[in-house]
């Protein structure tokens, strides 16, 4: 499960984050860093059974479940650093302000998606929508569109 171990666990990444550089660029390629270790664990088979049996734990009674990770799953584990930037503010945050400054708790959110597409089993939208998110990681002339669920060209 080495695939696993390279989504880092919460702890990991937050004192990455305390002990690192503290700009929005460095929480953009953490952020991005996050991303392409779940996209690595998805692309493995192995990887990706271990994230469905895990995705369920404890959803129902936990409201902070990046915490979890690897017993549980919750997608804002991948944007913690983007988080930790604006504090939570997230009209002020890169994403944020690229999906009409919603919540990335916001299940139709970049990262909230992530989460209806594993409760659906789709891998192949989950590995397709990670491009999106990795299009608005790197440019700022994309955004999401939380009402239809795509990326689009800024206009």
């Amino acid at each position: 499960m080495e695939k696993v171990k390279s989504l880092l666990p919460y702890n990991e990444i937050l004192n990455k984050w305390n002990n690192g550089i503290q700009s929005e660029l460095s929480a953009r390629l953490m952020t991005l860093e996050q991303t392409e270790a779940l996209e690595s664990v998805i692309a493995d088979d192995d990887g990706w059974e271990y994230l469905l049996s895990v995705f369920n734990n404890g959803r129902e009674t936990d409201a902070w479940l990046a915490l979890d990770w690897p017993d549980g799953f919750d997608e804002l584990l991948l944007c913690l650093p983007l988080c930790s930037l604006v504090k939570f503010e997230c009209s002020r945050c890169f994403v944020g302000m690229r999906q009409d400054n919603n919540s990335c708790a916001n299940d139709f959110s970049l990262f909230g998606y992530i989460a209806e597409l594993i409760k659906a089993a789709d891998r192949v939208g989950i590995m397709n929508h990670i491009a999106s998110i990795k299009k608005i990681l790197l440019s700022e002339e994309y955004i999401w569109n939380i009402e239809k669920r795509i990326i689009e060209k800024r206009k």
